[in-house]
């Protein structure tokens, strides 16, 4: 097994065990939630209409109504030609002008004309039956055989009181969530006979209201409740999916996603595309719990379920693992690699960075065109689905002002993309206008490229100009002495030289290899320098006691020019973890070049300060003119008289300096008209 990479067999595992923890929550905290409550709901909706229908007929169907068998003996309408009459305003109508006739009134001072202009019709007491379940033309009610049925009741109504005669119960009924139903039966029976029947020219009315848990209806009320409780149950799965989706999302290496060639293809899918897939999916399963059939079988009910909660999580993963690529290091940014709106967006900035105004402003006029199309088609889809206007508004003020938000980026980006490209092609001072916007930290960064290229191409020039120094410097330096070798060796070889001349060419000889090995070796300190290859043997050293033996050493040599060395040191021990030669070797520098180039009769002042930092700084009057910046003076082969007629090499400063920045610390040299200050600071 490759544990550098997922199995496609095994992610599909993942999701399908996400997906069904997902839908088992959805419907336990549904159940919990409304337990018993929506059966009560619908059972209620449907005895109400099954004592409506009983009454006055209507639709018959045993699935939505309860079983009845009624039997009155009332009075009925009918119009002339024999058909009843169904409309119960023209009833009310004729007999409110019937009362007012025998009442000896004239109905055309009461009733409005158009209420008078009702067709004839008369009325005839007759006896009716009514039933959804018995099949027989006339039956009795209260003879009704109760066996066979879970529930009964039957009673008599005569136009002013209900008497119930017999209600019957089975134990299974008694144990099911339908135990309420008798008593909201008998509730309703009351009101509506009560309510809407007396006075209705009722003689004498008997009837009958019963079932069996079997019974369609009942399979009807599971299924209402259900489709109430599935936006409950639905939006708790996918809640729950997502939720899952998103920690699992969190929890997986995207380089192992990445390593694998099939889940890298399902995660390379566009954002844009799993969004409208998402939406499509999520319109079509709220069409689908409109589909009647699917819930009379609840495989299929949980087959589609368990679909849409493995879509979902699906959708949560891939939205996670793009995410989570945006912050990722050491991965690429599959959100944006993949977006078709970042690819189309950087193919419009990097076309349009390249185009002139005129074929830029038509380019702007197409993106118009194409955004507004999309509007409007999204606009009318919305108006199809009889959207709420308010809606619509508030969409097309959405859809405007992100135009106004894009052309606005597109014009920013492209004029940034197209600034720069003249960075690039070389013109290094070329700045971008800065507008202050979202955009002005990149503009920054760009202006700032331009002037650090600017100060690194005057920096390579500058270095090129060294280098040429170097080889003339070195060559000079080199020259000098090892001619001087070189001729005092042929006169020390030519015969008749006496001993005198022998012991002074030799004398000569001997201190001109000496300066030679001096050169080489400062040489030597610099090249490993320049390559940061200085090696410290640091240990904890009184840097205080270092500069007071550099100071026992030099003091005689540079008072002989009548300088004077007035040295300011603390009491205490200063304590630094430095390499001491080559801190030996920094002050030897500083005070050689005190006794070379300071003037005589002069003074040098040093100072060594111990407080938050340790420093120390070397102060003296120059001999000759400093007619040189600070930064030329520390250059290799710079001296402070420029006739290069005093002893050294000219690399002490660029030696010392290299020295003490490789310890960490700083090294800064100050001119003020002949003032010469050094100062170290660690």
């Amino acid at each position: 097994m490759n544990k550098d990479k997922y199995k496609l067999s095994s992610f599909i595992i993942l999701i399908l065990i996400i997906s069904a923890i997902s839908l088992v929550i959805g419907n336990l905290y549904t159940h919990e939630l409304n337990r018993g409550r929506n059966l009560k709901q619908f059972s209620y909706d449907k005895i109400s209409s099954t004592v409506r229908n009983s009454l006055y007929g209507g639709n018959y169907d045993s699935e939505y109504h309860f079983k009845y068998a009624v039997k009155s003996y009332k009075l009925k309408y009918y119009y002339p030609n024999g058909d009843v009459v169904e409309d119960s305003e023209i009833i009310k109508k004729f007999e409110q002008k019937k009362s007012l006739e025998d009442k000896g009134l004239n109905p055309k001072d009461y009733m409005y004309e158009e209420d008078l202009n009702i067709p004839y019709i008369k009325g005839e007491f007759g006896t009716f039956y009514i039933s959804n379940d018995i099949v027989e033309p006339e039956f009795e009610p209260l003879q009704l055989d109760t066996k066979g049925k879970d529930f009964f009741i039957s009673g008599t109504f005569d136009g002013k009181k209900v008497q119930f005669d017999k209600i019957s119960r089975s134990k299974r009924f008694d144990n099911s969530n339908y135990s309420f139903l008798i008593d909201k039966f008998k509730k309703e029976i009351l009101e509506y006979y009560n309510n809407y029947l007396m006075d209705k020219n009722i003689k004498n009315l008997k009837f009958a209201y019963y079932g069996n848990l079997d019974d369609p209806v009942f399979k009807n009320i599971e299924i209402d409740s259900m489709i109430d409780n599935i936006y409950i149950s639905g939006g708790t799965s996918v809640f729950t999916s997502l939720v899952l989706s998103f920690v699992v999302g969190l929890i997986l290496n995207i380089n192992k996603i990445k390593n694998s060639d099939k889940l890298r293809a399902i995660f390379s899918i566009p954002i844009e595309i799993v969004g409208i897939l998402f939406f499509m999916l999520f319109f079509l399963g709220i069409g689908t719990t409109s589909l009647y059939f699917i819930y009379n079988s609840l495989e299929i009910y949980y087959l589609l379920f368990f679909i849409g909660c493995f879509l979902v999580t699906l959708t949560g993963l891939h939205l996670t693992i793009n995410l989570k690529s945006v912050f990722s290091k050491n991965s690429g940014n599959l959100l944006l690699e993949n977006s078709i709106i970042c690819r189309i967006f950087r193919k419009i900035i990097g076309e349009m960075s390249d185009l002139n105004t005129e074929k830029f402003n038509n380019y702007k006029i197409k993106f118009t065109i194409i955004f507004s199309v999309i509007i409007l088609v999204v606009l009318f889809l919305l108006l199809i689905m009889q959207t709420n206007p308010l809606a619509l508004a508030i969409i097309l003020i959405i859809g405007a002002s992100l135009y106004f938000v894009l052309i606005s980026n597109i014009n920013e980006v492209a004029r940034i993309n197209k600034e720069s490209n003249k960075i690039v092609a070389g013109d290094y001072k070329n700045k971008i206008e800065n507008n202050n916007g979202i955009y002005s930290g990149i503009i920054e960064n760009f202006n700032n490229i331009s002037s650090n290229l600017d100060i690194a191409v005057e920096d390579a020039l500058k270095s090129e100009r060294l280098k040429t120094e170097l080889i003339t410097n070195v060559s000079h330096d080199l020259k000098t002495p090892l001619t001087s070798i070189i001729n005092y060796s042929d006169l020390l070889n030519k015969e008749g030289n006496s001993q005198e001349e022998i012991k002074e060419y030799s004398k000569i000889i001997n201190e001109k290899s000496n300066k030679l090995k001096v050169l080489i070796e400062d040489l030597f300190e610099v090249s490993k320098a320049s390559s940061n290859n200085i090696e410290l043997q640091r240990e904890n050293l009184d840097f205080k006691s270092l500069i007071a033996q550099s100071i026992g050493e030099w003091e005689d040599k540079i008072s002989e020019k009548n300088i004077e060395i007035i040295s300011k040191l603390p009491e205490e021990k200063v304590i630094l973890n430095i390499d001491g030669q080559k801190m030996s070797r920094v002050l030897d520098n500083l005070f050689s070049n005190i006794s070379k180039y300071a003037l005589e009769n002069s003074r040098v002042y040093l100072e060594l300060e111990n407080n938050n930092e340790v420093k120390l700084t070397i102060k003296n009057i120059s001999k000759y003119p400093l007619d040189i910046t600070p930064d030329e003076l520390i250059e290799r082969f710079t001296r402070g008289e420029k006739s290069r007629t005093t002893s050294g090499s000219g690399l002490g400063l660029s030696i010392a300096s290299s020295f003490v920045k490789a310890h960490g610390a700083s090294f800064n040299i100050d001119i003020d008209g002949d003032l010469f200050k050094i100062t170290i600071i660690f």
